[in-house]
């Protein structure tokens, strides 16, 4: 039988307290791994105001300002008002609704002084199940906003957007979805005029004849394609020159 030496003993022991640290090591880590909170990833409505924000120092005021959610965010304004004497701000934010709009309506429009202020919003309030009557309660609050900071800018809103048969793809019903959308435009309407606001009707520019999004204005049934952003700027840059 082998004679244990000290030195077995010593590798013995060394053995021992690295399999002890080891095990101490992994349950410390365990730990703190579940007591770290995750940050989660900032979004995009958040990256966007951020954006914003870090622009106004470097923009005019006295400019035009177009607010609204991913239709308004697509719209490459500089393909479409480059000639114009005052400069186009894009302000739009995809997924954005009129809750969103309340939130950031000082960054993204208060702050810069706009001349002039373009506004479509509410396609994703009517997608998400708000109520048109939700959703004129917000968009009041919008207006009273703007007409409060800034009572000397121009404001001009604009009708939302029909839709066509590929959102049903998406779960919406889409007959529903069209006549809510006629609703809420006409009480935008009906509003904004009373209160001396432009309401300019692009939904009669593109929509067919059963009402529903002309398919060869949009790429997805929603959002407009380059057609469809020549169809709104014809319309829109009269009003603006």
């Amino acid at each position: 039988m082998k004679k244990i030496t000290m030195k077995d003993v010593v590798y013995l022991i060394i053995i021992v307290l690295l399999l002890a640290s080891t095990v101490t090591m992994s349950v410390l880590y365990a730990k703190l791994k579940a007591n770290k909170k995750e940050e989660p990833a900032p979004s995009y409505y958040d990256q966007k105001c951020a954006a914003f924000a870090l622009e106004n120092a470097n923009l005019s005021e006295g400019q035009i300002v177009f607010i609204g959610d991913s239709i308004t965010d697509g719209y490459h304004l500089n393909n479409h008002y480059n000639d114009l004497p005052l400069a186009t701000y894009n302000r739009g934010i995809g997924g954005d609704v009129t809750s969103g709009v309340i939130a950031r309506l000082k960054t993204s429009v208060i702050d810069l002084k706009p001349s002039k202020v373009i506004m479509m919003i509410g396609i994703n309030d009517i997608n998400s199940g708000r109520t048109n009557d939700e959703i004129m309660t917000n968009y009041k609050t919008i207006i009273n906003e703007i007409q409060t900071n800034l009572p000397a800018t121009e404001i001009i809103c604009e009708s939302v957007l029909p839709m066509d048969s590929r959102v049903t793809a998406w779960g919406i019903d889409l007959s529903n979805a069209i006549q809510k959308i006629k609703d809420l435009n006409a009480r935008i309407k009906t509003y904004v005029e009373s209160k001396g606001i432009l309401f300019v009707d692009l939904f009669t520019h593109f929509k067919d004849e059963n009402d529903q999004l002309i398919p060869s204005y949009s790429y997805d049934g929603v959002h407009p394609n380059a057609e469809g952003y020549d169809v709104w700027t014809s319309v829109l840059k009269p009003l603006l020159q």
